[in-house]
C-alpha cells in the first residue's frame, strides 16, 4: 500500500498546505496502526501464556529492525526504536488483556 502524493513538500506554497499534507499522512499512519492492531488481536489466538505474549526476543528484534528501517530512510534510529517500543508495549498490554479474558472464560 503506497500513499499517493497529492503535493510534494516543495510544491506546497504555504504552511497551511504543508499542514494539510502532514495531517493527511498522519491520518494514514493512524489507519495503518489500526490495521496493525487488528493483526495483534488475531495473533493472541496462537499464544497460550504471558511469556508467549511478551516474546522478549521477538520484541527486541522488531524494535531493532524498525530502527534500522528508519535509519535507512534518513531518520533517527533511536527515536523510531522508542516509538516502536511504546507501540509494542501497548500491544503487549492489550494482548495480555485478551489472553486473560480468554483464560477467565475457559474457567467458567
Amino acid at each position: 500500500m503506497e500513499l499517493p502524493i497529492v503535493k510534494t513538500p516543495a510544491e506546497c506554497v504555504d504552511k497551511n498546505e504543508i499542514r494539510q499534507q502532514i495531517d493527511r499522512i498522519d491520518k494514514e499512519i493512524i489507519t495503518l496502526f489500526a490495521l496493525r492492531f487488528q493483526y495483534v488481536n488475531e495473533i493472541v489466538k496462537f499464544k497460550s501464556d504471558a511469556e508467549s505474549v511478551v516474546a522478549q526476543d521477538r520484541k527486541n528484534e522488531v524494535i531493532s529492525l524498525r530502527g534500522e528501517w528508519a535509519q535507512a530512510q534518513g531518520l533517527d534510529k533511536c527515536t523510531f526504536e522508542a516509538i516502536f517500543k511504546c507501540l509494542i508495549d501497548y500491544n503487549i498490554k492489550k494482548e495480555l488483556e485478551i489472553l486473560n479474558r480468554r483464560n477467565e472464560q475457559a474457567m467458567c
